[in-house]
């Protein structure tokens, strides 16, 4: 018989308390580069939202002008209708465009402007300079086949030139300060002074055609006189 008692011990089940293995790592707390992540999304979330707004609000005056002439395409005629496509240039212009450049601006420099504005930088708005100083500042009839090629020049010059790029504003700001520059040195006014420089075509014409108008005003008072 044996009697070890290390027998008799290791014979025995020992008094342990079951395994319990961790538990599994939860969701929370996020690790850091998950954070991260997600102030990337938000980031660029915002930003996206700011830029669309932008993008928005810099074409509001480019669709009211479009809505403009669409609008008033079918109720006006004539030489009415290019007076009111002009305008409406002129203002979508003054929306994005300092207003101290655009006052300088008037006659050839502001055909000038418009073709060298425009992408393809030729929308002919020099090449069609007489019909526009005829259809605005003359009293003859316009015909509505010249009306129309007008209007569509204007509508077509703010539907794909506008917005400008601040590059461009840029640039026309620069050339103005240069143009003006060289008037104050004296490059131009020295063989002809400003206060006497002719005007532009278009100013000729309208004050050749008032003259003419005060004319037959007074021919005709002359000839009731007479009688």
């Amino acid at each position: 018989m044996n009697n070890d008692p290390l027998s008799e011990a290791g014979s025995q089940a020992l008094p342990l308390a079951p395994l319990h293995l961790p538990a599994e790592p939860g969701l929370w707390p996020i690790a850091w580069g998950w954070w991260a992540c997600a102030a990337i999304i938000i980031l660029s979330i915002i930003i996206a939202l700011i830029a669309a707004s932008r993008y928005k609000k810099r074409r509001l005056a480019k669709k009211a002008a479009l809505r403009l002439l669409a609008q008033n395409s079918t109720k006006q005629q004539g030489q009415k209708k290019v007076a009111t496509a002009n305008d409406l240039l002129r203002q979508v212009c003054l929306s994005y465009y300092p207003r101290p450049m655009l006052a300088s601006l008037h006659g050839e420099r502001w055909y000038r402007f418009l073709d060298e504005q425009h992408p393809s930088k030729k929308a002919n708005f020099q090449t069609n300079q007489q019909q526009w100083q005829v259809a605005l500042y003359q009293k003859q009839p316009v015909t509505e086949e010249l009306a129309d090629q007008l209007y569509k020049q204007v509508e077509d010059w703010i539907e794909q030139a506008l917005p400008p790029s601040k590059k461009s504003i840029k640039a026309v700001q620069q050339a103005l300060k240069q143009s003006s520059n060289d008037l104050s040195d004296g490059v131009v006014s020295a063989a002809r002074p400003a206060s006497k420089s002719p005007k532009s075509l278009i100013e000729k014409e309208r004050v050749l055609t008032e003259l003419q108008s005060k004319n037959q005003h007074s021919t005709a008072e002359g000839s009731k006189d007479d009688v």
